[in-house]
C-alpha cells in the first residue's frame, strides 16, 4: 500500500471529488481527516471510508482562520497519532464576470477559499508533518490561474496559489516536506454530466477531447501525496485533457 501508516487531512472533503480523494486514500491504506462547513455534509463520505475498510474524521471547522485551522490539526494528531499529508482542496466559488463586476463580498470569500485556508492550514500543519520526518502537501489550484476571459478572480486567486505553491516548496523543502499544486481543468461530475450541451462543448475544447472525473483528480493527488513523487516539489501540475494547452 503507497500510504500503509500515513495520516491525511484534506479540506472539501463532502465534495464528490473530496469522496474521491478519501477513498483513493483510505484503500492506499491512509487514515483519513477531513474537515468541512457542517459534519452531516460528510457524511456520505465517512460511510463510503468505513465500507472500504478505512478510517476517517469528519471535523466542523473554518481553516479560513488561525484558530480554526488550529483546532483541525489538533483534533486530527489527537485521533490518529500525526500528521503526514495535507490537500487544500479549497471550496471557492466560480465567480463569473470582470473586476468591473466583483464585489466586496465575492473578493473576500474567494480569497479566503483559496490562500488564507491553504495559508493558515499549512501552517498548523507543517509542524506536525516535520515531528514525523516530513510530509506532502497537495494545493487544489485551477488551469485558470493562466488568465481566464471574464473570470477575474478566478483568474488572480488561482494564479496567487500557484505561486504560494512554490513559495512554500522552497521555503520547506529543508524540512523534507514537498508543497506541489495541481491545476485541474474542468471535472466531469455528476452534476455536469446532466448538462449534456455543456459537457460536449468542453470535451470540443479538450486536446483530449474528454473530460477527467472525481477518480482520476484522486488518482493525480495520490501520485503528489505519495513515494511515487518523493523527489518531485514545487510542480504545477495540470490535469485538464490538454485544454491549456496552446492552439498556435
Amino acid at each position: 500500500m503507497k500510504l500503509a501508516n500515513k495520516v491525511a487531512l484534506l479540506t472539501g472533503i463532502e465534495s464528490e471529488t473530496g469522496k474521491a480523494i478519501a477513498l483513493a486514500f483510505a484503500r492506499e491504506g491512509a487514515k483519513v481527516a477531513g474537515c468541512c462547513n457542517k459534519a452531516e455534509s460528510a457524511q456520505e463520505t465517512l460511510r463510503a471510508v468505513e465500507k472500504a475498510g478505512g478510517s476517517c474524521l469528519i471535523i466542523e471547522g473554518d481553516p479560513g482562520k488561525i484558530a480554526g485551522a488550529k483546532a483541525i490539526v489538533e483534533k486530527t494528531v489527537e485521533r490518529f497519532g500525526g500528521l503526514d499529508i495535507l490537500v487544500n482542496y479549497g471550496a471557492a466559488r466560480r465567480v463569473v464576470g470582470t473586476i468591473m463586476e466583483i464585489t466586496e463580498e465575492e473578493f473576500d470569500e474567494e480569497m479566503a477559499a483559496d490562500l488564507k485556508s491553504v495559508i493558515f492550514l499549512s501552517r498548523c500543519a507543517i509542524p506536525a508533518m516535520i515531528q514525523r520526518g516530513g510530509g506532502s502537501i497537495i494545493n487544489h489550484s485551477s488551469i485558470a490561474g493562466y488568465g481566464v476571459k471574464a473570470r477575474a478572480l478566478r483568474s488572480a486567486s488561482k494564479a496567487a496559489l500557484n505561486s504560494l505553491t512554490v513559495a512554500m516548496a522552497l521555503d520547506h523543502g529543508p524540512q523534507n516536506i514537498r508543497v506541489n499544486a495541481l491545476l485541474v481543468g474542468p471535472t466531469l461530475t455528476a452534476e455536469l454530466a446532466r448538462r449534456p450541451e455543456q459537457l460536449a462543448q468542453l470535451q470540443k475544447e479538450a486536446a483530449l477531447k474528454q473530460l477527467h472525473t472525481p477518480e482520476d483528480v484522486a488518482e493525480a493527488v495520490l501520485f503528489l501525496a505519495s513515494d511515487d513523487s518523493k523527489h518531485i516539489t514545487g510542480v504545477l501540475l495540470p490535469l485538464d485533457a490538454g485544454r491549456s494547452l496552446p492552439t498556435f
